[in-house]
């Protein structure tokens, strides 16, 4: 399934985004940029977008617990590719290729696999950092990169609504028919 079609597919769903990353640590704070960036335009239901910073573990019983089906983190990964590259998949499937994995690659593979035990499915939606220097905030290609993507989420969901809006209304015209 392509990238495109994936994260719309998950996005369709009862889904939780989970930004992980240090905003002091240059590109690595993609993750909470990029949530605070989702919570700005009101998107999605604020207990639906987390902020875990660099201790994703310390959230993995809560985020099981938590009525969605799909989780994704969104994080700086490390992949042989130009940075500002995007990835999607599911986490499971892009450690297996093995070359690419998160900047939190333990931890956040020992939640995945709590969050995973209840019933979920977790993805991995990821950024190629071109600095992670201490005390550097986000590049011009990874900020850039970010804002693509809220765009992109921003866009899917409202396609989404309107998608479900022309239904409802389908489905009202066809009641009062008698249909």
């Amino acid at each position: 399934m392509e990238s495109l079609e994936l994260l719309q597919k998950v996005l369709a769903g009862k889904t939780c985004l989970v930004g992980i990353g240090n905003n002091l640590r240059g590109d690595d704070g993609f993750g909470p940029y990029f949530i605070e960036k989702l919570r700005e335009k009101a998107l999605l239901p604020e207990g639906r977008l987390m902020t875990v910073e660099d201790v994703p573990e310390n959230y993995a019983f809560p985020i099981s617990r938590m009525d969605v089906s799909e989780v994704v983190f969104v994080d700086a990964v490390i992949l042989a590719a130009p940075p500002g590259t995007v990835v999607l998949g599911p986490l499971e499937e892009l450690e297996e290729i093995g070359q690419i994995a998160s900047t939190h690659k333990l931890s956040l593979r020992l939640t995945a696999r709590i969050i995973e035990e209840s019933g979920k499915k977790v993805y991995l939606l990821g950024v190629v950092p071109e600095s992670m220097e201490f005390g550097h905030g986000l590049s011009p290609v990874v900020k850039k990169a970010a804002m693509e993507l809220v765009s992109l989420v921003e866009r899917l969901i409202k396609d989404k609504t309107n998608e479900l809006a022309v239904d409802g209304n389908k489905n009202q015209e066809n009641r009062e028919k008698g249909e």
